[in-house]
């Protein structure tokens, strides 16, 4: 009895471990289609543009056919300041993501954890960053106990993700909602955990489509009502 309780656990874990995953980073971001990739463009004021204290950070994303990030830049005004390369396995699971500066020169790695539900959606995401030096002591790379960043999946009856829920342990006491509707970016708020306050809220609204019926401009209204709109630059694998 004891062997058969050991073999079904090898097999439970076997299994588990070779379920692929079918949430895409398109539909996190509440895109479809072939793409290959997408830059986010902020309408900045004259003023803005001028000031040299303002700080913007636009990000570009690159996608593997399957609909999965494969490399994620960031620029501030100045020009590019970040660059984060996406690993995964055959099963299109996210397992490590490497952190690069603006020369291309490393920063640090991390490993991630997922888990899935019966139907191969992602409901949960781990991600743990390395401790010490990854390139002098590959060996015995170690990571954090506790993971850094942890993303919740939230999904309707018919599995279409409704919401996600990012939280980062460098603020423990707060968590990132964002609300997908109908498959399209909606809010972004920001909550306090304890009390459920909300400390910031943004909501989108589509206000120009593609012939792909993705959403090329956002108004971005804020909760002091603030109102601007962001472009998103889109490149179609042919």
């Amino acid at each position: 009895m004891r062997n058969y309780h050991v073999i079904f656990l090898a097999v439970l874990l076997f299994s588990c471990s070779t379920k692929k995953n079918y949430t895409t980073d398109l539909e996190k971001m509440g895109l479809n289609g072939k793409i290959k990739s997408l830059k986010f463009d902020h309408d900045r004021s004259n003023v803005e543009r001028e000031n040299e204290d303002s700080y913007f950070i636009e990000n570009e994303f690159n996608f593997n056919r399957k609909g999965f990030i494969s490399e994620q830049r960031q620029y501030s005004i100045k020009g590019l300041i970040h660059v984060h390369e996406f690993n995964y396995d055959k099963n299109n699971l996210l397992i490590s993501k490497i952190y690069l500066d603006s020369s291309r020169e490393f920063m640090n790695k991390s490993k991630i954890e997922n888990i899935l539900n019966q139907k191969g959606k992602l409901i949960k995401q781990s991600e743990y960053m390395a401790l010490g030096n990854y390139l002098t002591d590959s060996l015995n790379l170690r990571y954090s106990v506790f993971p850094d960043q942890i993303i919740e999946f939230i999904y309707d009856i018919n599995e279409n993700l409704t919401q996600y829920n990012n939280y980062d342990r460098a603020s423990s006491y707060m968590k990132e909602v964002t609300i997908l509707d109908d498959g399209e970016l909606a809010k972004i708020s920001t909550i306090i955990i304890p009390d459920g306050e909300i400390f910031a809220e943004t909501n989108y609204n589509c206000v120009k489509y593609d012939s792909n019926k993705n959403c090329r401009r956002y108004r971005v209204i804020e909760k002091d009502s603030t109102t601007s709109y962001f472009n998103l630059n889109i490149e179609y694998y042919k």
